[in-house]
């Protein structure tokens, strides 16, 4: 779902830049409409909240704001805004939608404000951090402060039922023990389903399933530390992982409705019928998953903890072309990227409603409740390091989320976004052709070998090794300018 902080006046006029009144005198607000998706619903709650930020965002800027919820489809939405010059200022994005609103020509650009209005952004994020952004030498976006790095490879099995059969998962050492454990676990439980996904795909838990643009058009290889590029679909590595993912699909291990399945993976472990589930790891992850799935679970990683593409830039926060003041638009992002009443009010909800402080310094769930609307979507907000840790991680979580990021393995395209421009008619037809192929290759339903020459002739007669060669030819030219001016 969609939430806007929309720009119509909660009581002070609708118009943008209209004036209004408080304690008998006329103020002037600027309005913002400031967009990201949200998996919670528009409620009571969520008005508490906007009135809260309200509050700051008024006496500090001379800005008004309000949410609005909208269903689904986001970056289809937003793009309909946009392109019908609506007001809309502030947005959230993601790698594929950043580039695609970059060649229609809707991002603002950055540089300038940011030197100007953003001091505070530059010092919570870092500037070479920040420039992971740029787009052909101009930043248009800026990065959220999360875990960039990934813990690959990586798995959430029920504490339960491991404590129920004496199994120790210090004993997990790759996925050959993995799969013996779902054979074990699958004969004695015979009803429950062994292993589930997030995203629509067996593989998305693997370094090379690119987050960044949902279609892997050329990858770095060995957690993105080989320079070369390399067509992933005609390497080892992809078609090996095919043919586990399609035994495990003969065993039954992802059950008999895995395609069809409407259930989240949180309903599906508090109801009992699904045993583990892919993820990624990261500092605080167990928890995230207990909180999320109201279940103990046990986490096993059997990848490398990896920045393996350009994942700063994932997720950026941008002003739009249609912003109707690009430096009050800064300026409202860099209060949320250096106010923590405003981070937690987004990421936790109301002190004392939706969490409590505890004495020892953390936050938690007040008493009678188990479930937070508002934390779900935490690690979206423009800075989660400035916000309370949660009861159950370690005090000093985002410190560790920090060294987390900088001890990972870098990829060599950390800082380079490749501008489909130039061949985006035949990446659109790549990327549908990967998408049509992949729910089936992805989660076993076909012979590996068979699906993939299928999908790589497809691929192959639609111009992917054009593509490859062109993000080539780009990455190289931007390494040698690295090279030559230095990082900003």
């Amino acid at each position: 779902m969609l939430l806007l902080l929309a720009a119509v006046g909660t009581g002070c006029g609708g118009a943008r830049g209209e004036t209004g009144e408080a304690a008998g005198e006329d103020v002037e607000y600027t309005k913002l409409v400031m967009a990201y998706p949200c998996s919670a619903a528009l409620t009571h709650d969520q008005r508490l909240v906007e009135e809260a930020i309200n509050e700051i965002t008024r006496e500090k800027l001379g800005i008004e704001i309000e949410f609005k919820v909208m269903e689904s489809q986001y970056s289809t939405k937003i793009n309909l805004m946009l392109a019908g010059k609506e007001p809309l200022d502030i947005i959230s994005t993601n790698g594929s939608m950043y580039l695609e609103m970059y060649m229609k020509g809707y991002l603002h650009p950055l540089d300038g404000l940011l030197e100007q209005y953003g001091q505070g952004i530059i010092e919570e994020v870092g500037e070479e951090t920040i420039h992971a952004c740029d787009i052909n030498g101009v930043l248009y976006g800026l990065p959220n402060n999360r875990d960039y790095a990934a813990g690959w490879n990586a798995y959430m099995l029920r504490k339960d039922v491991l404590d129920k059969y004496r199994i120790d998962p210090g004993e997990l050492k790759d996925l050959e023990d993995l799969e013996e454990l779902y054979e074990f676990i699958q004969e004695r439980e015979p009803d429950m389903v062994m292993v589930a996904n997030r995203s629509g795909s067996m593989l998305s838990n693997l370094y090379f399933a690119d987050g960044m643009y949902n279609f892997p058009s050329g990858v770095h290889m060995d957690y993105g530390r080989d320079e070369e590029l390399t067509n992933i679909f005609e390497s080892d590595l992809y078609y090996d992982a095919l043919k586990r993912v399609r035994r495990w699909y003969l065993k039954g291990f992802m059950g008999d409705e895995a395609i069809r399945e409407t259930r989240g993976i949180a309903e599906r472990i508090q109801s009992g019928d699904l045993f583990s589930f892919q993820t990624i790891g990261k500092p605080g992850i167990l928890q995230q998953e207990i909180l999320g799935c109201g279940r103990e679970l046990v986490f096993v990683q059997f990848g490398e903890d990896a920045i393996s593409y350009n994942s700063i830039a994932a997720f950026p926060w941008v002003i739009t072309e249609n912003t109707v003041s690009a430096e009050k638009s800064m300026q409202l992002l860099n209060l949320l990227y250096t106010d923590p009443e405003i981070m937690n009010l987004l990421s936790y909800g109301i002190e004392g409603k939706h969490y409590i402080k505890t004495e020892d310094g953390f936050i938690t769930f007040p008493e009678g409740m188990n479930v937070n609307i508002f934390i779900k979507n935490a690690w979206r907000m423009p800075n989660q390091f400035i916000t309370h840790v949660w009861e159950g991680n370690p005090e000093d979580l985002w410190e560790k989320m920090r060294e987390f990021n900088e001890k990972s393995i870098h990829a060599c395209d950390i800082g380079f976004n490749f501008d489909i421009s130039q061949v985006s008619t035949e990446y659109f037809a790549l990327k549908s052709i990967y998408e049509k192929y992949k729910v089936i290759l992805e989660n076993g339903l076909v012979n590996p070998r068979e699906g993939l020459d299928a999908m790589n002739r497809e691929l192959k007669e639609n111009g992917i090794d054009e593509v490859i060669e062109n993000k080539r030819e780009q990455f190289l030219k931007w390494k040698e300018t690295k090279k030559e001016y230095g990082d900003k």
